[in-house]
């Protein structure tokens, strides 16, 4: 019984694998036909409330940047996805809601990256606290822009090793959130400069992050680079919120 059950989901999931490629062949040829254009497919997402349609993110080829559509299950129709989007099921609202703002960050990314780039690197290297990546002699770098007391920035930090094993972390600190974020910003550039390695400045971030900490006190040297470094961030636009993750070109 147990074989027939693992040759079953054996066979079950290479239909689903086969139905996936055909989708996506369709889709590109139907593209490719009627603009011309050469695309990638990123992402495939299913919606609940119909089984026949799925969300695909397209990548065009030359300007990188991102497009959401809506097609059928054997990928040979597609109407561009927009916020004004109405389901039964909640759930699909909410996935349409959240592929649309993640794409707009990363579409808005691949435009100002020269720009982004800038700003960046005019950012002194001692306030930028760099994180060496698990993999050797890994050459990627992923900036993040964090604020210890934003909900969303504590979230992100719980992943902080997953994403050290694919690239080298640079997070720059800022202060959206008023003076406790300040004063935690600044607390954690004091403590990280006696931290011998990725470890331990990690140790550091997370023990300042954490809701149950409370910065009572901060070097004053400290709270001014903070203020400078969020008002210098804030003033670019480029920046809208945070947490803001940027893989450095």
């Amino acid at each position: 019984m147990y074989k027939i059950f693992v040759i079953f989901v054996f066979i079950f999931g290479s239909l689903l694998q086969a139905n996936t490629t055909k989708l996506e062949e369709n889709l590109k040829k139907l593209i490719q036909d009627k603009t011309q254009q050469k695309i990638t497919i990123d992402d495939i997402k299913d919606l609940k409330s119909d089984s026949n349609l799925k969300i695909v993110i397209l990548k065009d080829s030359i300007s990188k940047n991102q497009i959401p559509v809506i097609t059928n299950k054997d990928g040979n129709m597609l109407f561009v996805l927009t916020n004004v989007f109405f389901a039964k099921d909640d759930n699909d609202t909410k996935l349409v809601a959240e592929v649309l703002q993640k794409i707009q960050m990363d579409n808005d990314k691949q435009i100002n990256s020269a720009s982004l780039n800038k700003l960046f690197e005019s950012i002194p290297e001692d306030y930028v606290i760099k994180l060496q990546s698990s993999k050797k002699d890994n050459k990627k770098i992923t900036y993040i822009v964090s604020d210890p007391m934003c909900p969303h920035c504590q979230d992100e930090l719980r992943h902080i090793e997953d994403r050290l094993k694919d690239s080298n972390v640079y997070m720059v600190l800022v202060a959206y959130m008023g003076q406790e974020s300040i004063k935690k910003a600044a607390t954690i550039l004091e403590r990280i400069q006696n931290a011998k390695d990725t470890k331990a400045k990690v140790d550091i971030i997370q023990q300042i992050y954490s809701t149950t900490f409370k910065a009572t006190k901060a070097d004053e040297k400290e709270v001014k680079k903070v203020e400078n470094i969020t008002k210098k961030i804030a003033d670019s636009a480029l920046i809208k919120g945070v947490p803001f993750i940027y893989e450095y070109k």
